[in-house]
């Protein structure tokens, strides 16, 4: 009694008010379970109803014994028995009732109880579903009936075709989905579907997801239609070749829409055993008779058109097994692997594709046909292929995971900050190289399919796409390859790394840029340059204006140069040109030695030896 007591002032103040003058009652024990989910909630309400008439009310409360959020109802009646009480909720929280659908009932018999501790009665509700009544873009209100399914919403496609992104890219989440026969849900590209909890299909063609659209689910036997949009590669100098990757189990590929004429479906195969080529899917080779999960392909068309990948979702990770051997040309251990789920994964650190033996990113086929350098931070999109980089035998994982990539691959691989380097032409025409300030294993530059785009990559021992390079390093050689008569734009961008200064030497014209004040340099060239057209001069810093080798002999205070020392000072400019010389004891001088902004270095020869600084005149 004393318990039940103090009960009643936890449970406090209810919502809907209970009949007066009855006669008898019973007793119900309960905790309320919301979509298979036991709640933990004190602002949840009871309500115990026999029609619209409340026989009983009361608030969850903590019930310290257990940690469990149970209600101690009363339900009251003027019929000793036979009565069926049905029951809602109300949340105090929102001051509302909830929309749940109650899949409890309960008979009334005076002088009993329902629940007890240890085995409560359940207080059982359930989102009810949402259906489409109509033909629509899905955040249209009046498609279903009113009100847009909210993430918690069960929904139903039992009519017509519902879009998303009909009226514009969009996210869509809800708690689970069905598409009944008939009817049809298109994830348009740039769109994205999340389905939290079941999502289920009756057809292939009920639910499509358009290239560039994402799915994002759990479940498993979900058929789908994913289509990939096709340019024709007449209509690309050079271009119009494909990486592509199917997010559907084991299509075949005969029959499918991929191979109407002309066209051309490519497999790599790394191992020398079997000659270490592209694989032409039309040479009637006895294995390559289906789309497998995880691996990529190599496909151009004579048309402009959709094809799709027809079947069942992967709903579970992938397994593909990399080689790397030796190779006449340097070009070991590429592989030709896929996206084989409907939604983006990321290569790297946290990613789906996480593993110590890869190099740091991985390439994709662009539309002029460049193998195009990504970073962990790029996505790889649902029916993309993508070529990456083993130093090892490897069974390498592909989780169904969407989380983004943290960092590039391996623990002992980790860095602390890199240079990206992009050079840019006519249109969108353009190639990317990086400069990783740490230890990993580069990405080796890889050569196009066309020769429209510029080609730049870093020269370090190899030509690479994606460098490894000590923080000591000082300089850089940037390699570019063009065969069009144009003007080009190279620009450098910087992630989670400073530098005491960072110039860019052009080696044909002769120019010096200050790359921290002028982060793009415009130049022109006509397609018969040296690869080796330019040099980076940098110094990784923690931000101090100078840099010394030796013990500073020299610093810049208020425009004027002053040096500490006697001897012979020569002054040099950061390619290695001197620029002034001359015999100096302690003395100030203005900056007339110094030509223009930019990093300068000054040795001073005394009868000691010689001692070297750098110093920045910005």
């Amino acid at each position: 009694m004393v318990f039940m007591t103090l009960m009643n002032i936890v449970w406090g103040q209810t919502h809907w008010t209970v009949i007066t003058g009855t006669q008898y009652n019973m007793t119900v024990k309960g905790i309320i379970v919301i979509d298979g989910v036991t709640q933990a909630n004190n602002q949840l309400e009871i309500g115990a109803f026999c029609g619209e008439e409340c026989r009983g009310s009361r608030k969850a409360a903590l019930f310290p014994p257990t940690g469990e959020y149970p209600v101690m109802l009363t339900v009251v009646s003027n019929v000793y028995s036979g009565e069926t009480i049905t029951f809602r909720i109300y949340d105090h929280s929102t001051q509302q009732e909830l929309d749940l659908q109650s899949e409890t009932t309960l008979t009334f018999e005076h002088n009993t109880n329902a629940g007890n501790m240890g085995n409560w009665f359940q207080f059982v509700f359930t989102t009810p579903a949402v259906s489409n009544t109509t033909t629509g873009d899905w955040s249209d209100p009046t498609v279903w009936g009113g009100t847009a399914p909210t993430p918690e919403a069960n929904v139903q496609i039992n009519t017509g075709n519902v879009t998303i992104g009909d009226n514009g890219a969009a996210t869509v989440t809800v708690a689970s989905l069905e598409i009944v026969a008939g009817a049809t849900l298109t994830v348009e590209s740039g769109s994205t579907l999340v389905v939290t909890g079941d999502l289920t299909n009756a057809n292939e063609d009920g639910l499509v997801i358009e290239d560039g659209a994402q799915v994002v689910n759990e479940s498993a036997n979900v058929k789908a239609t994913y289509r990939k949009d096709i340019t024709s590669y007449n209509a690309k100098s050079g271009g119009g070749w494909y990486t592509i990757s199917s997010p559907v189990d084991g299509m075949a590929i005969a029959g499918s829409g991929f191979v109407t004429p002309e066209y051309d479906l490519y497999r790599y195969n790394e191992n020398p055993d079997d000659g270490m080529e592209w694989e032409n899917y039309k040479a009637g080779i006895t294995d390559f008779t289906t789309f497998e999960s995880g691996r990529g392909y190599l496909y151009a068309n004579s048309n402009t058109f959709t094809p799709a990948f027809e079947g069942t979702l992967n709903a579970a990770a992938v397994t593909r097994q990399l080689t790397c051997t030796a190779n006449p040309d340097g070009l070991s251990g590429f592989n030709l692997i896929g996206n084989p789920f409907p939604h983006d994964i990321y290569k790297g650190v946290g990613g789906a594709i996480e593993d110590a033996s890869l190099a740091s990113g991985y390439y994709t086929l662009n539309d002029d046909g460049l193998w195009q350098t990504h970073t962990y931070e790029d996505a790889i999109r649902p029916g993309q292929g993508i070529l990456v980089k083993t130093v090892a035998n490897t069974s390498l994982a592909i989780a169904k995971s969407v989380a983004a990539a943290t960092a590039e691959n391996g623990g002992a691989k980790a860095v602390s900050g890199r240079l990206g380097i992009t050079v840019k032409g006519d249109g969108d025409s353009a190639d990317r190289a990086f400069a990783y300030f740490g230890p990993g294993i580069g990405l080796e530059k890889m050569g196009g399919f066309g020769t429209a785009a510029p080609c730049v990559f870093v020269r370090s021992g190899q030509d690479y796409a994606i460098a490894h390079v000590g923080q000591d390093e000082e300089s850089l050689e940037v390699c570019f390859q063009n065969s069009q008569d144009a003007d080009f734009h190279l620009s450098v961008d910087m992630k989670d790394i400073d530098f005491g200064y960072l110039q860019l030497y052009d080696d044909v014209t002769g120019t010096v840029t200050d790359l921290m004040e002028e982060p793009e340099y415009v130049f022109h060239a006509d397609g018969t340059e040296t690869e080796a057209r330019f040099k980076l001069m940098f110094r990784v810093t923690t931000g101090v204006e100078e840099m010394t080798e030796d013990e500073p002999f020299a610093f810049i205070s208020n425009g004027n140069l002053i040096v500490n020392g006697e001897g012979t000072l020569q002054i040099f400019d950061v390619i290695g040109r001197q620029l002034y010389v001359k015999q100096v004891s302690p003395l100030t001088s203005n900056l007339s030695p110094f030509t223009s902004p930019g990093v300068y270095v000054l040795r001073l020869i005394d009868g000691n030896g010689t001692r070297t600084q750098k110093v920045v005149v910005r």
